[in-house]
């Protein structure tokens, strides 16, 4: 009987301290919190390519921006028709797009589409 009462205490303290780990972890040494995109008013006429393109092109030029970017880095910049340069990453998209939490996703539902975005990427509904 006495060693159930050290068993069960034993496991208990095992598991109190493993809940004080899991609480504590992450805190020391933390990384700067991550900043949302600036976001802006959405202006279809002002994106890296026409509204229309971009409705039934946009995982293509996010797949060709994503393999830019891994290989060239801050290097990989996009110039627009009217010349503007745009640095190729997510970020650029949501500068415009992030202002509407469910921009992507009422779109994907619709489309009954599941993207990988969100595998590396914080989702915007995750943001506060």
């Amino acid at each position: 009987m006495r060693k159930r009462h050290i068993l069960f205490i034993g496991l208990l303290a095992a598991l109190l301290m493993a809940l004080l780990f899991s609480f504590h972890a992450g805190t020391e040494g933390e990384a700067p919190a991550s900043q949302a995109a600036q976001t802006a008013a959405v202006d279809s006429s002002s994106c890296v390519y026409p509204k229309e393109y971009m409705h039934t092109h946009h995982m293509q030029v996010l797949e060709d921006w994503k393999n830019t970017a891994a290989h060239e880095g801050p290097d990989a910049v996009h110039e627009t028709a009217d010349g503007r340069k745009l640095q190729k990453n997510l970020s650029t998209c949501l500068a415009c797009h992030g202002s509407n939490r469910y921009f992507c996703f009422s779109c994907h539902a619709y489309a009954n589409v599941q993207p990988n975005c969100w595998n590396c990427h914080i989702s915007p509904l995750e943001t506060p």
